[in-house]
């Protein structure tokens, strides 16, 4: 097979296209851990048929696990209780001209290794999905996560401004980059001292320097670790201003003009220092596209743009539609309900991939104790989805508005099976739940401080070519309609799109419990008895 074809069969690859491939039996463990849906995974298969039969029948789409859970309590129904700020012991955490107090976030559900939480609240207009939707939490707006951190890191009140004293420990905002062009801001508020800094005389008997480090990160990049730790994540670091990848750092470059040349690297003898601003744009191809190559129907032959080339965009026909599933049970904590996810888990082949005794370049002579199950290195056909790469992706930085250059093209892919579930727990595979991507990430170093700007009100310094979507005066007309499509959009924008998009999964999933349960023809139908019992991780602890 060339180099360049899709590892399965394809209409965009006739070579192979006729060899049939050996249906796959369920196991009975796997039988076991979906029974209670209405489809099965297989079942929805095969109602789909092959993925390059353009004329099949009428498709049929899984269905979210339905759990055996209480009545919701009268309080279920209030809005989430706002976030309770501690104070650090026995000295605060301060800015450095002393105007604000960095503080703890207590009393909330944090995400843990192979466990993810979502606010809830119960709503009597979703009784047939167990009364409980989706929800959100003051304050308001992009922002980084209270939830999704390390529970050493302290925030200010909007959630713009962290700290953590202690050694690396990481944070993801709750916003994700699937597809398109998107932009954050970082300014580094306490970290390496300014070149003309009184603290840079200050000396190293004060004890270890701060630093803060910024990038993008996935849900698997363990949060005790700094950005660019693992495969998961790509960081740049304020000393010697470097981008990081599996714990190597690597330099900037200026993207090649041709397949017959190079990138260019760039020589930086530089360092992010207090009060400089970095600006970070990541770029993804379309979600479409981003489905074929996890697939393996990708054939660079034909696929030669981003997916992004019909405004607005058309589905696929030869394509299977990309589900959204979210297998969620509700679970009291501390005043609050949050929805209980079984998250992605880090994969033996990314985590061989950040191997330290692995080098990419020598893949066929192997250091001693190296690993050798990676046999080439990650690309768009690799044999491993989880290795797989993003054609037309990258991330570029700038610093103080100007751009430094770009410091990672070609990243991993992130759409299942490149992202999956923990088998041990009995989560079911193959779905994403709507928030996988890449998403900002800060970690800091021994009291290093860092400022977040997501573009609600404007950016500090903006790159010209970012264009913040305009006002619609008719949303219901086609033309006045906004396809972002490649534009580079702020990241708060993603995060408008992203509430509307919950709001639409929760009421597809109660149309969906609404029609098993027997419709509006008032019979009891399948789903009535696709109950499963559930058993929530997250129990009250005290801190």
């Amino acid at each position: 097979m060339q180099e360049n074809a899709p590892t399965v069969p394809s209409p965009l690859n006739p070579e192979v296209r006729g060899r049939s491939q050996r249906e796959r039996k369920e196991t009975a463990k796997k039988r076991e851990a979906t029974r209670g849906t209405t489809p099965t995974v297989a079942a929805k298969r095969k109602a789909t048929g092959s993925s390059n039969s353009r004329h099949a029948g009428p498709q049929s789409a899984p269905s979210p696990m339905r759990y055996q859970i209480p009545a919701p309590k009268t309080s279920d129904y209030d809005p989430p209780k706002p976030p309770v700020f501690t104070s650090h012991e026995p000295t605060p955490y301060m800015t450095p001209d002393a105007k604000m107090e960095l503080k703890k976030v207590t009393d909330q559900a944090e995400n843990k290794r192979a466990y993810r939480y979502t606010l809830a609240v119960a709503d009597p207009n979703f009784r047939h999905k167990q009364f409980y939707r989706q929800s959100d939490g003051l304050p308001y707006g992009a922002r980084m996560s209270f939830e999704d951190a390390d529970r050493s890191i302290h925030y200010d009140t909007s959630g713009s401004r962290m700290t953590n004293g202690r050694g690396w420990r990481m944070a993801r905002a709750n916003v994700c980059a699937r597809e398109g062009s998107l932009y954050y801001e970082v300014r580094v508020v306490r970290g390496v001292p300014a070149v003309h800094s009184e603290s840079v005389t200050v000396g190293a008997s004060q004890g270890p320097q701060p630093h803060v480090r910024m990038g993008w990160a996935r849900r698997e990049a363990p949060l005790d670790a700094p950005v660019g730790f693992d495969g998961y994540s790509y960081g740049i670091t304020d000393l010697r201003f470097e981008p990081m990848h599996r714990s190597r750092p690597s330099k900037f470059f200026h993207p090649r003009t041709s397949k017959a040349k190079a990138n260019t690297p760039i020589q930086l003898n530089d360092s992010i220092r207090e009060g400089d601003i970095v600006g970070l744009e990541i770029t993804l191809p379309s979600l479409s596209l981003h489905q074929k190559v996890v697939e393996g129907h990708y054939n660079p032959a034909v696929d030669l743009g981003d997916g992004f080339e019909d405004q607005p965009p058309r589905p696929d026909p030869s394509l299977e539609p990309h589900h959204i599933i979210r297998d969620r049970i509700p679970v009291p904590y501390k005043g609050n309900v949050y929805f209980e996810t079984m998250d992605y888990v880090s994969t033996k082949a990314v985590e061989t991939y950040a191997d330290r005794t692995l080098s990419l370049t020598s893949l066929s002579t192997p250091a001693p104790g190296a690993p050798t199950s990676i046999k080439s290195q990650p690309g768009p056909h690799h044999q491993d989805p989880p290795l797989r790469t993003l054609p037309h992706s990258n991330i570029r930085v700038y610093k103080n508005g100007q751009l430094i250059g770009t410091a990672f093209e070609n990243l991993l892919a992130f759409l299942p099976p490149a992202s999956q579930t923990s088998k041990s727990q009995g989560a079911r595979e193959g779905f994403d739940d709507g928030m996988l991507g890449y998403f900002p990430a800060i970690a800091c170093f021994s009291g290093g401080i860092a400022e977040l700007n997501f573009g609600e009100n404007g950016f500090w310094m903006p790159p010209t070519h970012l264009k913040p979507a305009p006002p619609l005066s008719d949303t219901s007309d086609p033309d006045q309609r906004f396809y972002p499509g490649r534009s580079l959009r702020p990241i708060s924008e993603r995060f408008k799109e992203q509430i509307a998009e919950d709001v639409v999964w929760d009421v597809l999933d109660e149309v969906d419990f609404f029609m098993q349960d027997g419709g509006f023809g008032g019979k009891v139908g399948a789903g009535a008895n696709a109950v499963k019992k559930g058993v929530a991780s997250l129990k009250e602890e005290m801190d």
